[in-house]
């Protein structure tokens, strides 16, 4: 009995299934092609499609805001009255000419002004100023007045003049002569002697002693000059 219901069953089964299987069948396979048929056209779509170009912007440097100053325009003519007052409050600089003076122009100054006074007696002016041109070593100046002085009677010029010539006190550095010269020596020393200076006559007694040892020695000035004194 369970046997032939089971095979009642079956037989029921397998007839629905042979009913139902056809369009089950197909509607699966209408699916399925809708849904490949999906899929291919999603990825044609996507392959086909151009890609978007995504623009990015360049950078740019922070722009500097740039005060412009003002520009004073010089090529704006001033008022006249303005320009005159201008013109005369700048100071005034005069080219300054440089004097120079040749050696013992100076001295020659000196000598003239002492002749313009007339009766002019006083020589410590002139001695001064000898004194100070011979410690700037201004020896041109110096001997001009020097020697000025001596033929005015001056009896300290003369010692000075004197020792200038002297080999004894003679510097070719401090000097105006290339060389000492023994008679001029002995006439400026004789001068200050006689004007009563004893320090003169000592000095003169050793310059003749000088002169004398430097005759025995050959000296041919010397002899000449020693024989003035013989």
């Amino acid at each position: 009995m369970n046997r032939v219901n089971n095979d009642l069953q079956s037989d029921l089964l397998r007839e629905v299934a042979s009913k139902k299987s056809p369009n089950t069948r197909s509607k699966i396979t209408i699916i399925v092609m809708l849904i490949l048929a999906g899929i291919v056209s999603f990825y044609l779509l996507s392959k086909n499609r151009p890609a978007s170009i995504v623009s990015i912007p360049k950078a740019t440097a922070p722009t500097t805001k740039v005060i412009a100053e003002p520009v004073s325009d010089t090529s704006i003519a001033k008022p006249a009255s303005t320009a005159k007052s201008l013109k005369s409050a700048a100071p005034k600089n005069k080219p300054t000419t440089k004097i120079t003076r040749a050696p013992g122009d100076s001295a020659r100054a000196i000598i003239a002004k002492f002749k313009e006074r007339k009766g002019a007696a006083n020589l410590q002016p002139l001695l001064k100023s000898a004194n100070e041109f011979n410690t700037k070593a201004r020896y041109a100046d110096a001997y001009l007045l020097y020697f000025f002085a001596a033929k005015q009677g001056s009896n300290t010029a003369a010692q000075v003049l004197a020792k200038m010539h002297d080999p004894a006190y003679y510097s070719k550095q401090t000097s105006m002569m290339d060389q000492p010269d023994l008679v001029q020596a002995y006439k400026w020393y004789q001068q200050a002697a006689k004007g009563g200076q004893a320090a003169a006559q000592k000095d003169l007694d050793i310059f003749r002693a000088q002169v004398e040892q430097m005759a025995a020695s050959g000296h041919t000035e010397a002899k000449q000059l020693s024989l003035q004194w013989q």
